[in-house]
């Protein structure tokens, strides 16, 4: 097999072209709301408190993941991926159309963006799984590591694009108008889903209380018995609390050490972004078995300087930003081809 592969072989499947096009496009909506949530922070609270409530914020979207992963598996396998992914697009789309109303009628307040938050943290804890899953489901067994690679690639893409449209658009045309283009920006996805067929087997001809804790102690069990899965939850876990902040409390980073504006922090997200867009199309190319075998320690080694040298020196923050980015989409990419090659083996068994 040779060691360089097409790295958008994957975009051959019909049905994958299409919800990867509609994909790209809702996520880059995701990163503008992304950015302005945290710029409206920022600025609703002195500077004093702005970074404790943008860490509460970034708790509240992605702790109640860890507690609803498992019941999307279970809801997963009784009425398949496409049905929940479906559900949750809808829900963060209501979310993201009342965080635009909210902006335009100027109600907005702490406890309305607390609240919002917390519920886009409840529907990523279905989404990410039930993606994965409807992914698997509409590819070939020998592309999926590929497709996996091209939609983290698409994601980076977003947090590249993202960030620098809504610097943009804060500035010529206003908050509200940036909220509005993530709340459009679900309806491809939508309308995509609805068109796509579902190829998913149901495991599961009938649901009840008992038999959702009893599918639920499996899924504990089964995970909580694989080495493999235990050490990437482990390590995600480690990095998501220590790792990640640095991006989620980069717009008061920006406020109050670099001191720009929201235009400074779209550009120091898209470096970010371009890093992690060049870091994905490595991934991508690289033969799955060979990825595997990749290192951790050298990617978290280079993101940990890049972190402190932006601190000590906040005018390499922008360069910072560019291998940040490219170091963390390679070792999210590394521990998702480990679950799915783990998965894949132990399903063939």
């Amino acid at each position: 097999m040779s060691r360089v592969m097409n790295p958008y072989r994957a975009l051959k499947n019909r049905h994958y072209r299409n919800f990867w096009i509609a994909q790209s496009i809702s996520l880059i909506g995701t990163w503008i709301d992304t950015t302005l949530r945290g710029w409206v922070a920022v600025n609703l609270f002195p500077e004093s408190k702005a970074a404790g409530f943008i860490g509460l914020i970034a708790f509240l979207k992605g702790f109640p993941s860890v507690f609803f992963s498992p019941v999307a598996g279970v809801l997963i396998d009784w009425f398949g991926p496409k049905t929940i992914l479906l559900y949750t697009q809808l829900l963060d789309a209501a979310n993201a159309f009342f965080m635009a109303y909210l902006v335009w009628k100027g109600l907005l307040s702490p406890f309305f963006l607390l609240s919002l938050s917390l519920l886009m943290g409840i529907t990523s804890g279905f989404y990410l799984p039930s993606r994965n899953t409807f992914i698997s489901d509409i590819v070939p067994k020998d592309v999926l590591p590929n497709a996996l690679a091209l939609h983290s690639m698409i994601f980076n893409v977003a947090r590249m694009v993202g960030p620098t449209i809504a610097g943009f658009v804060v500035k010529y045309y206003g908050l509200e108008f940036g909220f509005v283009i993530n709340a459009l920006s679900f309806l491809p996805l939508i309308i995509a889903l609805m068109v796509i067929p579902d190829n998913h087997s149901r495991t599961s001809s009938h649901a009840s209380f008992k038999k959702f804790f009893v599918d639920l102690v499996e899924g504990v069990r089964y995970v909580s018995t694989n080495a493999v899965l235990i050490k990437t939850f482990v390590g995600l876990t480690m990095y998501s609390l220590f790792g990640m902040p640095f991006g989620m409390l980069m717009q008061a980073f920006v406020k109050s050490v670099v001191k720009s504006d929201i235009l400074g922090y779209g550009i120091i997200m898209g470096m970010m972004g371009v890093g992690a867009f060049v870091g994905a199309n490595v991934v991508a190319a690289i033969n799955p078995e060979r990825l595997i075998r990749m290192k951790e320690d050298f990617l978290l080694l280079v993101i940990g300087s890049s972190i402190l040298a932006a601190a000590l020196r906040p005018a390499l923050t922008p360069y910072a930003a560019f291998f940040i980015g490219a170091c963390q989409s390679s070792f999210f990419q590394h521990n998702e081809q480990q679950d799915t090659t783990t998965l894949t083996i132990e399903h063939e068994r």
